[in-house]
């Protein structure tokens, strides 16, 4: 009789590795799956709210440049709530056709206004909904009016102060809302900002709504789905590991022995068959596997830190070309632009120098003029060239004295009319009183000179170019248009980039540099750019500047 040596394993109560694998398949599925989805879920929600968020803040920003807040202060002094529970005044429906129009570009938002302060100084319409003592705010102009009076709040209707409300008095700046809210009319994420009179105080306050109702149901729907796509999954994947593992551990004791003789080198090899299986084969592949994985580890990790290197020096080159094209187009730019002046120069010089004495003395005009313009042109240059480079160094000066800003359009456009030759038609009108500005006057005539020169330059000869200035409200708006060339839509985007010029400039000379230079004017005056045009049809240019610029801290 033959008798078989137990191991002391045997006698342990085990668990077949058939179940092993199906219970820890399950385990670390369903952990995976609860991760990935805790990561989706949150992504999700955030990107959202991270967009939502940010379209609220940048229309109500919008919103508030639109705001008079003189003429909001007055109808809440003087304003009167008619049947309805609003108001006919004039000024209450201007702000609520102000807040129509935001609404159109946005239509998720939804503005009103209202003033903080204790009621014994509040005027409101009924009674006081706070105590002497505490913040009490009223209703001023509420968009919910023009489309559904339901939801609107009244016209100077007191309501108590909320935490927003303490909270943008306490800081006097843009507060948000930290979670979604629900009412009876959808979800909704809101926020408010401070409104200032001339002073700086805060004298009202611009609240928005925003619709969130998207978010909860984007939540839900990715609850639902992943709910589906778990079960579905988990079945199919349980139906396959189920029957990989009964193949798996059919063979795992030779599977183990050929995976030993893998580990020691020994590749010529093949599957043996009819051993006694080993008390835990699972462990043996474990360690074997292991093995091979820290070999693998190693040669993937010396790959992946050579790759790095790799991409620092690619990095690195990459960045040196574009600093030295960007090097070589800025030399190769100058060189061409000076080039053609220098010859007009020299060319001039020499006839007058060798035929002076026969030259007519329109002649000699002619030759003159083209030297002042040569001149001109390389000044010009060479004064855009300093500009940008003390731009981009930190260090162009702003320094705004008193100007008679329409005696110095005037000037500019007599001076723009001999540089041109009589080819073209300068026209200037001048609206409102321009006597008195206080302007950086060497900005001032960059900027002004860079876009009579471009409408000039980008015309066809005889055409005329329209030179408007309008003072109003303690603004500055000057507007260039003209009927040249226009600007193809692709290069609108990147007009103000240096160097870059539009694409249907053809042969017309230009350095790229005008715009780049008007863009950094304006924006130390503290004022605005912009355009409008259409290929073949023209370009108007509109700059704002306010009246009296001031000049910026080393704070600032």
């Amino acid at each position: 009789m033959q008798v078989h040596n137990k191991s002391p394993r045997s006698s342990r109560l085990q668990i077949s590795l058939r179940a092993k694998l199906l219970i820890g398949f399950s385990i670390a599925f369903s952990l995976v799956f609860a991760g990935a989805f805790y990561w989706f879920y949150s992504f999700a929600t955030e990107k959202t709210m991270t967009r939502l968020r940010a379209d609220m803040r940048s229309t109500l920003e919008g919103a508030k440049t639109g705001v008079n807040v003189d003429d909001l202060m007055g109808l809440y002094q003087q304003g009167e709530r008619n049947a309805a529970g609003f108001s006919d005044d004039p000024r209450y429906q201007e702000i609520l056709s102000w807040f129509q129009t935001v609404h159109a570009i946005e239509p998720r938002v939804w503005l009103y206004t209202y003033v903080v302060g204790y009621p014994p100084q509040n005027r409101r319409v009924g009674e006081p909904e706070a105590k002497p003592d505490e913040l009490e705010i009223v209703y001023l102009v509420d968009l919910w009016s023009a489309s559904n009076p339901a939801k609107a709040s009244k016209f100077l209707e007191p309501d108590r102060a909320g935490g927003a409300a303490h909270q943008v008095l306490r800081e006097n700046r843009l507060v948000e809302e930290n979670r979604i809210y629900t009412d009876k009319w959808g979800s909704w994420l809101s926020a408010v900002t401070p409104l200032t009179d001339d002073s700086g105080e805060m004298v009202a306050v611009l609240g928005v709504d925003i619709e969130a109702d998207y978010v909860l149901e984007v939540q839900q729907a990715i609850r639902n789905r992943v709910l589906a796509s778990f079960i579905v999954t988990y079945g199919v994947l349980f139906v396959l590991i189920y029957a990989l593992s009964g193949i798996l551990t059919k063979r795992l004791s030779e599977l183990t022995e050929f995976s030993e003789q893998i580990a020691a080198g020994n590749y010529n090899l093949s599957l043996p068959s009819g051993k006694d299986a080993l008390p835990d084969e699972l462990d043996v592949l474990a360690q074997v596997f292991e093995d091979m994985v820290k070999s693998i580890r190693l040669r993937e990790q010396q790959i992946r830190e050579g790759k790095q290197i790799e991409y620092e020096i690619r990095l690195a080159l990459q960045q040196e070309r574009e600093l030295g094209e960007l090097k070589s187009r800025f030399v190769s730019m100058v060189s061409h632009e000076l080039r053609t002046p220098l010859t007009v120069l020299r060319t001039s010089l020499e006839l007058l120098e060798r035929y002076s004495h026969i030259a007519s003395e329109d002649k000699k005009q002619e030759y003159y003029q083209r030297c002042r313009s040569a001149i001109h042109t390389m000044t010009q240059l060479l004064e855009d060239v300093l500009t940008i480079g003390k731009t981009e160094a930190g260090k162009l000066s702003f320094n705004p004295t008193s100007i008679n800003l329409h005696k110095f359009c005037l000037d500019l456009v007599e001076e723009m009319r001999m540089g041109s030759q009589a080819s073209h038609f300068l026209e200037f009108s001048c609206r409102g009183n321009c006597k008195e500005a206080f302007l950086d006057h060497a900005l001032l005539r960059s900027i002004l000179t860079n876009l009579l020169s471009n409408a000039i330059k980008y015309s066809p000869p005889g055409s005329t170019v329209e030179f408007d200035l309008t003072c109003i409200k303690g603004t500055a708006i000057f507007q260039v248009k003209d009927s040249g060339i226009g600007i193809p839509q692709a290069d609108q985007s990147r007009l103000f980039e240096l160097f870059h010029r539009a694409s249907n400039v053809s042969t017309i000379r230009g350095t790229g540099l005008g715009l780049a230079i008007v863009k950094q004017c304006v924006q130390h005056h503290g004022g605005d750019v912009d355009f409008s045009s259409q290929e073949g049809a023209g370009t108007t240019f509109t700059v704002k500047l306010p009246l009296q610029s001031a000049i910026p801290t080393a704070a600032e």
